[in-house]
């Protein structure tokens, strides 16, 4: 009975064990059941809360390779932007006396991309195609001297008319742009020798033709020449010459660069260039000779008058910038009275005395024409160039008596001096020149080759010295009126 009952007692203390044991799994079951839940909650939360490393596309779900969208071709028409992101070099005082100032830094606005031109195509269709150019033209020029007005947009087409401009010499300066565009160094330069001076002259086609670093055509162009510039002439602390030394050639390209440099920072306003214009004009300034001309190598000697031309041109370009450069204007002065004293018995100009010289009468007349000259002292002069052209050095381009360089300086006194002389200069030169050039813009070795022998800079003086002498009408205005 005992057994039976500790049995019975045995087999109740074992359910009740079992019971015990069954609500503490059911808690236990409960409580997994609530924490599992709780925790579904929070992954939830997160997942509706918290963002993706990826942003899906297709309302939320997520993007797998198979269901991304294509990605979007580009227009086959769409050309690519040309970027250039100009630096400012730092410029180091020279040895010389220079004037101190302080440099600031200007980003330049940089056109995306060029517009392609087919050079090889007739006159209507390069006019349509390069219709836009003129959009950019005088964007960024500010303040303008009266003579330099013809170069923007309204006032160039009137500089054009009242000089008897004719289209296709404009289609000629445009064709010649374009080859100087395609034919720039990766560098920003121009040419393969006297790189500097080859630069200047491209340079100043360019602001000839009111282009910036704004313009839609050739921004980027403008862009890399002035860094070329900039860059090459810092670091030979303000001598514009393709190795920092002012030689014979020095002695032009130092001129040429530092007149170019002058034209863009009158157009632009641009200060980046100030303090190296500064020095390079006092170079210039300082380099003058007791006689007022300038001479190879700057030595101080008696001036050679193809050599002073340049200066001089690079001091007037100096004067129009307003910056008031010290000695500048005095220099100027002198070099009138060096005039003086190179002039020939005919009015013309000699090499390096007086005499009647046909290669360089004209840089006498315009030097004379651009800084304070009477157009009445200059009046026997340019006739007897006109004679001298009509009689024995015929306009040209493929004689042995050709002379673009004498053309060049011809073009713009005759420009200046205005009248009869200009009426018949324009007759034999623009058609002249317009119908020489090359398909691709350049233009050809000339009858006397001496003057601009074949090479990658001979062909870039020839088809810079075309297109100055082409923009002419609008380049800078006569400062006499005429007769």
């Amino acid at each position: 009975m005992n057994a039976v009952i500790q049995h019975e007692d045995s087999g109740k203390e074992r359910f009740q064990r079992k019971l015990a044991d069954s609500r503490y799994f059911a808690f236990s079951l409960v409580l997994h059941l609530v924490l599992v839940i709780l925790l579904g909650a929070i992954v939830l939360h997160r997942a509706t809360m918290d963002p993706p490393d990826f942003v899906a596309d297709g309302d939320g779900l997520i993007a797998t390779p198979d269901s991304l969208p294509a990605a979007a071709e580009s227009p086959a028409d769409a050309v690519p932007a040309e970027s250039f992101a100009p630096e400012t070099p730092k410029i180091n005082s020279p040895s010389i006396d220079i004037i101190s100032t302080t440099a600031t830094t200007n980003t330049f606005k940089v056109a995306p991309a060029a517009v392609a031109i087919n050079l090889k195509t007739d006159v209507a269709e390069l006019a349509k195609a390069t219709g836009n150019i003129a959009k950019g033209i005088g964007s960024g020029i500010g303040g303008l001297p009266g003579t330099m007005g013809g170069r923007s947009g309204s006032g160039r087409a009137a500089a054009m008319k009242q000089n008897k401009m004719k289209p296709a010499s404009e289609l000629a300066v445009l064709r010649g742009l374009e080859w100087l565009r395609l034919n720039q160094n990766a560098d920003g330069s121009w040419g393969d020798v006297h790189k500097s001076a080859m630069t200047g002259l491209a340079f100043l086609c360019f602001l000839g033709h009111g282009e910036t670093a704004e313009s839609e055509q050739y921004g980027v162009t403008v862009s890399k020449a002035v860094e070329w510039l900039l860059t090459n002439g810092t670091t030979h602390q303000g001598r514009l010459t393709s190795d920092g030394n002012i030689t014979q050639p020095g002695s032009y390209e130092q001129g040429i660069a530092t007149y170019a440099l002058g034209e863009y920072f009158t157009m632009t306003k641009d200060e980046r260039v100030v303090e190296l214009l500064k020095q390079a004009l006092t170079h210039i300034v300082q380099g003058q000779g007791p006689d007022g001309g300038w001479m190879y190598s700057f030595d101080k000697s008696p001036g050679d008058l193809s050599v002073s031309g340049w200066q001089i041109q690079a001091l007037k370009a100096g004067h129009l910038t307003g910056l008031k450069i010290a000695g500048v204007d005095a220099a100027l002065d002198k070099a009138m009275l060096y005039l003086d004293k190179v002039k020939g018995p005919n009015g013309g100009y000699g090499y390096r005395g007086p005499e009647d010289k046909y290669s360089l009468s004209g840089v006498g007349i315009l030097c004379s024409l651009f800084w304070k000259g009477e157009r009445g002292k200059l009046t026997k002069g340019m006739g007897w160039i006109i004679e001298s052209t009509d009689k024995q050095f015929p306009v040209k381009y493929k004689a042995p008596s050709a002379d673009l360089y004498a053309w060049y300086y011809h073009t713009q006194a005759a420009l200046m001096f205005g009248g009869g002389a200009w009426d018949k200069w324009n007759r034999w030169f623009q058609d002249e020149i317009t119908a020489a050039q090359n398909p691709d813009g350049s233009w050809p070795v000339s009858g006397n080759a001496s003057h601009a022998p074949a090479g990658k800079s001979g062909d870039v003086y020839r088809t810079t010295l075309c297109i100055l002498m082409l923009e002419v009408f609008y380049r800078y205005m006569p400062t006499n009126a005429a007769l």
